[in-house]
């Protein structure tokens, strides 16, 4: 019986080619790089980048504000482990972790952007992403 993660893996190929093999520029700061939360500038670098496929969704969703309610676009990136892994191992075969984390952004069509939620489901990384 196939898993969650074998399906996928043969779903999501599918998925970007129907979305002409969308990709995602992902920078993060090196490990060599360290800040002190004492110190008043910060000295984190952006030095790493490298481009991973991705799915990608822009999709409605309802907010609520100040007792206003309205619609915003939500702009979410699913990113495969394993194409996450592929790509650390290019750049620094050293420091690999394949995970996401909260300080990574991301240059997607032209835009910047941070994450502000962060799952992973299945070895699929869904990342909710906002305009920098």
């Amino acid at each position: 019986m196939p898993t969650i993660r074998q399906i996928l893996k043969k779903v999501v190929p599918k998925l970007q080619a129907i979305e002409e093999n969308p990709t995602v520029q992902l920078i993060r700061i090196s490990g060599t790089v360290t800040s002190n939360p004492f110190q008043t500038q910060k000295n984190e670098v952006y030095d790493v980048s490298f481009t991973v496929p991705c799915i990608y969704s822009e999709q409605p969703e309802i907010v609520r504000a100040a007792g206003n309610i309205y619609t915003d676009k939500a702009t979410y990136l699913f990113i495969q482990t394993d194409d996450l892994l592929e790509a650390e191992r290019k750049y620094s075969p050293d420091n690999v972790t394949g995970k996401v984390t909260k300080k990574d952004r991301f240059i997607f069509k032209e835009g910047r952007y941070a994450p502000s939620e962060i799952q992973e489901i299945f070895g699929l990384w869904k990342i909710k992403v906002d305009g920098e």
